[in-house]
This record gives structure tokens, C-alpha cells and sequence, in this order.
């Protein structure tokens, strides 16, 4: 051993003396053996294709030879920087970061919790059910099966975590990241995220071809935004957001666009364990939606299983949500089996003023202006609307919930809220909303046969002891249950909206219910979602599953007949489920090791109007090497008739095709195809020429139809920095995942083409920046029209005052930076 120590010496001296590649500067590169031009090759190699693992990385630049490796080979580490653990799992994980910050929607206030996960990595010894179901695609059956595995002993290394009975594979990889074995460190110290993202395309409510984007009001200014979150050690955590929308030029509403939020957590007193306190902006959810959760955003067949989470809880809230923000103290805590959360909030919000000072309903606008869509005298400028929207009324609401957990996977939970308003709730629609010339529609026209849904509005003239200014108030109960037995997931939530405001008596009140069953196998699962809701349960805070939002096929869709076409927000702008009753059934089956078969199967009522709906999708996935895959995606989806003269059936079908090749460093490339087709009831005045009376008309009345063929590339010229791009030709009625973005976009009758393409490039450990131009431009459109000399004839003659030519472009820039 004597003898090994002088060795042992040498090597570790000549080892501190080797210059380390991957953290040298520029001048100790250039104090090698190699002229400078080499040097400036070398240290932009490392700099923008690093880091250098192995020498032999070094021949892919022009120049550097065998000999010349053999040179530096003696003088040279190749050793890693040192990251912080935080640094390296941001680092290892960065891919879903990427997708994270640019989530929008429902689940948008969802990453502040992902992120304080990855930075501040949980003991999996430690993790309760709700820090296992607050992850995507771990399911209830997951959560319960490594809560089990806790309760037999200590979980000290992966495979122990992998072997919990129960514990699907997908559910294990997608909480992998989030956990660790031992103590972390990493939650003593401190952590910042920052995100800025501008872009002139407006926000993507749902990633959803049924929801789309919200249609702006105007395009200029862009959409901005700015977020940022800091940790400092265990307790404490302080979260700042500005948000202005796409159009909003208001610079009144700078400060009302505005969030921040101080937490104090993970705290005892006593036997109360403490999760969180929350002073300023927070997000609340209930149950499964039915009776309470912040969001203004809708999302189709919500179900909280898969990536459609849904977190029960108070949460500090940084997202674009504004009209159901909730603003003031909010607590989160435990004693032994029983959670409980509660909070208290005073907000104004925008709603439609009624001429007598009382409000009809409220409204989520995008972007929020009191200036309308009309220009009744014509200077260019848009008219300032009679009665203004914004800020019109102020709530205050509190509320709460109970679970008590009586073994893992058995929760019975109760919830309540109340939401006070200075305002009378008085539903004056025909008079406010719908335009003078049109009241009489309402309720008779035939395209609008869901206007009940309209009628059943809520109204409340009410006085609280609470709040002295309080003129009406709205007050929901609920009652919500989870039971895991083995593989069988059990949920559901009832709900009841106190219509007649006395406490105890339910038996004429609206009522609401949703029940899921969700059973897991390894290979195969099955969810069956069931939802029954009155048409008059209006609660503006329920967000449980169902497949349309609240007041489609009314009159508000059809803004023409409004008294301006702003008021078209409360269709578009609804993030409330539509009074529906149905069965969804969802299943995945991986029969061979080639083929991974899903399918959505929807039947549900339209309590409205009775009109009976179905919604069928099925996937397939082929892989015959694993390096190459096939998809295909084929919908039906159809409205039934109530006989032959029923205007509103309708059939559609749609076909998308996807053929994927993955090359190595995750680059790849895709084709695309689809097709879709929308027959529709035939209409006499739209299948008979207008002129004549008795000659087909051109157009036709039969349907309408989409067809699109696309290209897709990514590449990856280093670990940090990659380009996507694609193209798109297309006729018609469109949605695609575009990056981070989803789009939903139509052709108005004309071939077009879309293009986009996007780098994205992380400057260093803590940077990282996002672009991506897009445009869209479309053949030019000629519309015909019938002098009536010809119109027997049926001689098509061309109106060249009607050309067209749609084309257009936009941007979003994204930057990040976190530590």
C-alpha cells in the first residue's frame, strides 16, 4: 500500500493539472498546443455542441485529426460541469419543462405545482395520496398502491417504488421525475422561475377541435405575458404574474391584470399539519368540479384522469384566468385522517349591466374592453358600449371542504361556497342582450332550440348578515366520494345549487351528479363517466365533465342577433359544462406489442332541448420497428333528428392519418392526411336558386367538406437547441398541434397554405428561449352569382367585386429562466 501511495499522488496532481475542456474559457483553450484559429474552432464547438463526453467528438471538427487528438489526449478533462441537484433534474427533465411553460387552459395553474416538484423533489416515503394524484396519468389505483407500499416498509431505491403491488408502469414512469429516496437538500434552499411569452394569435382555451381559440377583438397589441415564482427554503414562496390580452389596449387594466400570491407551507402546530396558507391570488378546487373550481377555462370530457388533471385543493394562482380568479386568504391543512381546505375572496367582476342597475349574467371577455364590436357611425372606431361590462359587480365568496380518509382509497368529502353580490341577479336578456328587432327569436327560433337554456338563467334578490352591501347571493352543497378497490377506481360528486335560499330544504333545487369507474389493468384500462345535469343548475364555478359548453345551440351564438356582438363571449367565453346526460366510455388496450388500440365512445341528451347526440373516436397505433409509427384517428359524430323536418341533424365523419419515422438525437419526421366531411339536413332555401325559384343553386346544401396534407420535420442540432417546422395544404375546417400551440383554423371554402416553424434553444443551464412564425395564406376567392336573364340557363357568371384572398401571419416568442 506504501509502494501505491506515491502513484495514487502523482495521478492526482496531473489530474488537477489536465485542463477541463467543458468549463474552459477561451484563453485556456488557446494556451494548448494549437493554433488560434483551432482554438476559436474548439471553444465554439464546446460552447454550442457541448458538452464533450468523449475526445473522439472532437474529429467532427474541420481540422482536428488523430494526430492532433493524440496531442491533446494528456492535457485535456473531459469532465461535466457541476450542476446544483436542481440544475441536473432541470436539465434531465427539461423536455416536459418545455411543454409545461407553455401550457394554457385548465391546466395551466396546474405548473406551479409541476415545477415546485421538479425543484423541490418530495421523499416518495413521504408523499400523501394528493401529492400522487396532483401528477399527470397517475391514476387513483397508482396513488393507493404506493401509499400501501409506504405503510410495509421504507422505499429506498427505485425498484422498490416499481414492485408496489397495483402500481401501473405508465403510472410509475410519469412519477418518477417528481420523487426522490432519501433527504433532498435541494428544499433548504432557494429557487427562481421566470416566463415571458408575446404572441399574436389568441389563447388556446382547449386542446379541443370543438373549442378552439377565442376570436379576438382586435390583434394589436399582442398577447403578453410575464410569470414568476421564488422559493425560499422550506416554508416560504412568493409567485408575481402580469397578463395582458391579445387586442386589450386599456391601460387602466394593467394593475386589474395583475396577480401575486405569498405562501407560507409545510408547517405543524400541534396535531394540525399545515400544507398551505396563501394570502393574495388562489385557484380552489372541489370534488370533480361540480359544485367548485376556479378556472375560466373549458376543457370537453374532463374526467381528471390521464392529462386532464384535476387537483383537490387551494393553490397560489399565476395563470390567465381573470373573471373566476379568486383573490384574498385560503388555508389547506390536516389532522390525522381528516383534510380539509378553506377560503375567503372579494373580487369584482365583469358582467352584463342590465338599464336598471341589476346584472343579467357574467361574462368572460377576450380581451376585457366596454368597447363593442358595432361602428353605428361609422368613424372606424368601435362604439362604447351603453352599459359597460367591466367590473360591474363585486363577490365575495368562502367556502370549503371536508375529506375524511378512512383507509388509502376511501374518501368521503363534503363541500359548500357562497358567493355574495352588491348587485340584483335579475336574467333581462331580451331586453339587454338580444337586439330590439330580433327579441322576438328568442325562444322561437328554429336553429336555436337550446334558448332554455337561456331561460333557466339563475336570478337572486337576497341579504346576507355577512356582508351588509350583499343583494344577491348564490349557494351550492356537495357531497363527493373515492373508492379504490384493487384495480377499480370509484368517483363521484353530487351537487345541489340552493335556488330558494333556505338551507335545509333541497326538493325543488337543481341538482348535479357525475360518477366514473375506472379499471386498470397493465395492458388494458376502462373509464365510464356518467353525468346528469338540470338545466337550471347555473352554477358559474362548476367545471365537471361533459362535451359542450354552457349555452350552445342558443341564441348566442348567433351574435347577428344581438344588440352587439360582444355578448357573443357568453357562449364562446363559457367555461360552465352544458346541461347534459349521458355515458362516456374510454379504454386503452395494447393487445400486441406492435399495436396500441384507444377508443371514446359519448351518447349523452341535451337536456335543453332533448336533442340526442353521439361522439365515437377510435385510435390505432402501429409500430412495426420502434423507430417507426403509424396513426390513425377516425371520428363519427352526429346530432339525431326528432323527425324528417328537424333542421338541426347533422353527421360528421373525420379521418386523420399520421406516419411517423424517429431518427436518432429524438429527431423525426411525420406525414400528415386528413379528411373530414359534415352532411348536414337538406334546407330548400339553400338548395334552390334565390332568383328563380325552381333552379338548383350551385352551392348546394349537402354538407361541407376538409381535406389537408401536411409535412413535419424535427431536428435537434444539439441537446440544446433543436428546430420544428411543417406544411400544411388544406381546404376547409382544420385543427393541429402546431409546437406548443394548438389551432383551430378554416380556409373559408379556398385551397391554403400554412407554414410554421419554430427553434427553440436553452442559452446555458438557466436560459432557455422559444420563437416560432407562423403564416397562413389562402387562394384568392371568387364568389358567382345568377343574373336573372340566366338563371334558367343555370349559366354560372363570375362577380369580380366579391374576390377575396385571406392571408396571415403571427409570432410568439417565449423566454424562460429558472435556478
Amino acid at each position: 500500500m506504501r509502494r501505491l501511495l506515491p502513484l495514487i499522488l502523482l495521478l492526482t496532481v496531473s489530474q488537477a493539472q489536465l485542463l477541463k475542456l467543458n468549463r474552459a474559457t477561451f484563453d485556456e483553450i488557446a494556451g494548448l498546443p494549437i493554433t488560434i484559429e483551432q482554438a476559436e474552432l474548439l471553444y465554439d464547438y464546446v460552447v454550442y455542441q457541448g458538452p464533450v463526453t468523449t475526445v473522439y467528438q472532437l474529429t467532427e471538427i474541420p481540422g482536428f485529426d488523430s494526430q492532433l487528438l493524440e496531442v491533446l489526449k494528456p492535457l485535456v478533462s473531459l469532465e461535466l460541469p457541476e450542476l446544483t441537484r436542481f440544475g441536473s433534474r432541470l436539465q434531465d427533465s427539461y423536455r416536459k419543462v418545455e411543454d409545461w411553460t407553455s401550457e394554457e387552459g385548465a391546466n395551466e395553474g396546474l405548473i406551479e405545482v409541476w415545477l415546485d416538484r421538479l425543484a423541490e423533489p418530495l421523499n416518495v416515503n413521504d408523499a400523501t395520496y394528493d401529492d400522487l394524484m396532483a401528477l399527470q396519468n397517475v391514476s387513483p389505483v397508482d396513488a393507493v398502491a404506493v401509499i400501501k407500499r409506504q405503510q410495509e416498509g421504507s422505499i429506498d431505491y427505485p425498484r422498490a417504488l416499481r414492485g408496489a403491488i397495483g402500481l401501473s408502469y405508465y403510472g410509475y414512469r410519469n412519477m418518477a421525475d417528481f420523487f426522490l429516496y432519501g433527504e433532498d437538500e435541494s428544499r433548504k434552499g432557494y429557487h427562481f422561475w421566470y416566463n415571458t411569452t408575446y404572441k399574436t394569435v389568441p389563447s388556446t382555451m382547449s386542446f379541443d377541435s370543438e373549442v378552439g381559440a377565442v376570436e379576438p377583438l382586435g390583434e394589436h397589441p399582442g398577447d403578453l405575458q410575464h410569470k414568476l415564482a421564488a422559493s425560499f427554503g422550506k416554508h416560504w414562496k412568493f409567485g408575481l404574474s402580469y397578463h395582458r390580452h391579445m387586442g386589450e389596449t386599456d391601460r387602466a387594466l394593467k394593475l386589474a391584470n395583475t396577480k401575486s400570491a405569498l405562501i407560507y407551507r409545510n408547517f405543524s402546530l400541534g396535531q394540525v399539519k399545515f400544507d398551505r396558507i396563501i394570502l393574495g391570488n388562489f385557484s380552489a378546487t372541489m370534488g370533480q368540479g361540480v359544485v367548485f373550481e376556479s378556472t375560466d377555462f373549458f376543457s370537453p370530457r374532463r374526467s381528471g384522469y390521464g392529462w386532464s388533471r384535476r387537483v383537490v385543493g387551494v393553490f397560489s394562482d399565476l395563470s390567465k384566468s381573470y373573471e373566476y380568479a379568486l383573490q384574498g386568504a385560503a388555508v389547506q391543512g390536516s389532522v390525522g385522517n381528516l383534510q380539509a381546505f378553506g377560503f375567503i375572496s372579494t373580487r369584482e367582476r365583469d358582467a352584463v349591466l342590465n338599464a336598471d342597475s341589476t346584472i343579467s349574467t357574467m361574462i368572460t371577455l377576450y380581451p376585457r374592453t366596454n368597447y363593442g364590436y358595432n361602428d353605428l357611425d361609422n368613424d372606424g372606431k368601435r362604439d362604447l358600449l351603453t352599459n359597460p361590462l367591466l367590473d360591474v359587480v363585486t363577490e365575495v365568496t368562502y367556502g370549503g371542504n371536508f375529506r375524511y380518509t378512512f383507509k388509502p382509497g376511501m374518501i368521503l368529502g363534503l363541500s359548500t361556497y357562497e358567493s355574495l353580490y352588491d348587485k340584483v341577479i335579475d336574467p333581462q336578456v331580451q331586453r339587454t342582450v338580444i337586439s330590439a328587432a330580433d327579441e322576438g327569436k328568442f325562444l322561437t327560433s328554429i336553429g336555436n332550440t337550446a334558448d332554455t337554456e337561456i331561460a333557466a338563467m339563475y336570478a337572486s334578490e337576497a341579504e346576507s348578515p355577512i356582508w351588509s352591501d350583499a343583494k344577491a347571493l348564490r349557494r351550492v352543497f356537495g357531497l363527493d366520494f373515492t373508492a379504490v378497490i384493487k384495480n377499480l377506481a370509484l368517483q363521484g360528486e353530487y351537487g345541489i345549487l340552493d335556488k330558494d335560499g333556505i338551507i335545509g330544504q333541497f326538493s325543488n333545487d337543481p341538482r348535479a351528479l357525475v360518477l366514473s369507474a375506472y379499471l386498470q389493468f397493465n395492458s388494458l384500462n376502462f373509464l365510464v363517466v356518467y353525468r346528469d345535469y338540470d338545466l337550471d343548475y347555473d352554477n358559474p364555478y362548476q367545471r365537471s365533465f361533459s362535451n359542450y359548453q354552457r349555452y350552445k345551440g342558443t341564441i348566442f351564438e348567433d351574435t347577428f342577433y344581438l344588440e352587439d356582438a360582444i355578448y357573443g363571449f357568453l357562449y364562446t367565453g363559457a367555461a360552465q359544462p352544458q346541461a347534459e346526460r349521458g355515458v362516456y366510455v374510454y379504454s386503452r388496450y395494447q393487445f400486441h406489442r406492435q399495436f396500441v388500440l384507444t377508443s371514446d365512445f359519448d351518447t349523452w341528451t341535451r337536456v335543453a332541448d332533448n336533442a340526442r347526440y353521439l361522439r365515437t373516436v377510435v385510435r390505432l397505433q402501429y409500430r412495426p420497428a420502434f423507430n417507426y409509427r403509424f396513426n390513425i384517428r377516425q371520428k363519427w359524430q352526429m346530432r339525431g333528428a326528432h323527425n324528417k323536418l328537424d333542421p338541426s341533424a347533422f353527421y360528421a365523419r373525420e379521418t386523420i392519418v399520421r406516419a411517423q419515422l424517429r431518427l436518432s438525437r429524438y429527431d423525426n419526421i411525420e406525414l400528415l392526411y386528413i379528411q373530414s366531411f359534415v352532411d348536414f339536413t337538406n334546407r330548400r332555401r339553400l338548395s334552390i336558386d334565390p332568383l328563380s325559384g325552381t333552379a338548383p343553386a350551385i352551392v348546394g346544401s349537402a354538407g361541407t367538406g376538409s381535406e389537408g396534407l401536411g409535412f413535419r420535420m424535427n431536428h435537434n442540432f444539439t441537446d440544446r437547441m433543436k428546430i420544428m417546422g411543417q406544411v400544411l395544404m388544406y381546404n376547409g375546417f382544420i385543427w393541429n398541434f402546431e409546437d406548443t400551440d394548438f389551432q383551430v383554423f378554416d380556409s373559408g371554402g379556398s385551397d391554403a397554405l400554412r407554414w410554421w416553424v419554430a427553434i427553440f434553444s436553452r442559452l446555458g443551464d438557466n436560459w432557455a428561449i422559444r420563437v416560432k412564425w407562423t403564416t397562413d395564406s389562402g387562394q384568392l376567392v371568387t364568389n358567382y352569382a345568377f343574373p336573372k336573364a340566366d338563371a334558367e340557363a343555370n349559366i354560372r357568371t363570375l362577380n369580380n367585386g366579391l374576390a377575396t384572398r385571406t392571408e396571415s401571419s403571427d409570432i410568439r416568442i417565449q423566454v424562460d429562466y429558472a435556478f
